[in-house]
Order: C-alpha cells, then structure tokens, then sequence
C-alpha cells in the first residue's frame, strides 16, 4: 500500500527517497490506525490526509535517523491522549493521527474507548 508518491514527499520535504521505503512508512502507519478506520483500499487518492500526512513524517523520521526503530524520547501528546511512549513510530506521526482531520476529529488511533472501540470488528452474527 502506498499512501503518497515520491514527488508528493520531495515536495513537502525536499529529501531523496526510494520507493520501497514509501511502503515500508505507510505499512508502519496503518498498523496504527484503528481496526474500525482501517480501509484496505486506500491509495495515493483515497487514503484520509491525516494518514497521509502521518505516513510522510514517518518516512521523514526513517530518513533522518536511518534506524526506525529509535524515537524513545519520552512522552507523546496527540490531541487529548498522552502518554509515555517508546515506539519505532515517530511521535509527528502519531500527533498527526492522533490530531485527526475534519472527517474524523478525534483521530484515527485506538484511544481506550469502551468495548475497545477503534479496535474492535463488526461481525454479523444470526444473518
């Protein structure tokens, strides 16, 4: 799944990248998004700017620090969620889902709702 396209990220960051790498942000980016806002189909077209955006900032991340799996600073605030965090995500990206967009306000992560709300699956029972 890729989320953006190489000339959308140069232009918000001016950096080289390579494809794959694109895929690897975006893969990174949707395992967080809630099981609920989870849409299989997303494309460089479809896919909410939250996630997007989200996705390109972690490319960024990978980028600059060449280790994904580095961003142990502390704690993270993404809107009203805060906590401590050690996570190969970069706290941006996490903000920026956090932080949602018009279609989703509260954000696209799992927050601890009741009966685990963004994670759980609607399954059709007795159809």
């Amino acid at each position: 799944m890729t989320f953006f396209t190489k000339e959308e990220f140069q232009e918000k960051y001016s950096q080289a990248v390579e494809n794959y790498q694109i895929e690897i942000a975006c893969e990174m980016i949707y395992s967080q998004v809630g099981l609920r806002y989870r849409d299989p189909s997303w494309n460089t077209d479809t896919v909410p700017p939250a996630v997007k955006n989200a996705s390109m900032e972690q490319l960024r991340f990978i980028l600059e620090y060449d280790i994904p799996c580095l961003d142990n600073r502390g704690a993270i605030e993404a809107g009203a969620m805060k906590s401590d965090l050690i996570s190969d995500i970069s706290k941006n990206a996490l903000r920026t889902l956090g932080n949602g967009d018009a279609t989703h306000p509260n954000g696209y992560l799992y927050r601890g709702n009741p009966i685990n709300y963004g994670m759980g699956m609607n399954l059709p029972f007795g159809e």
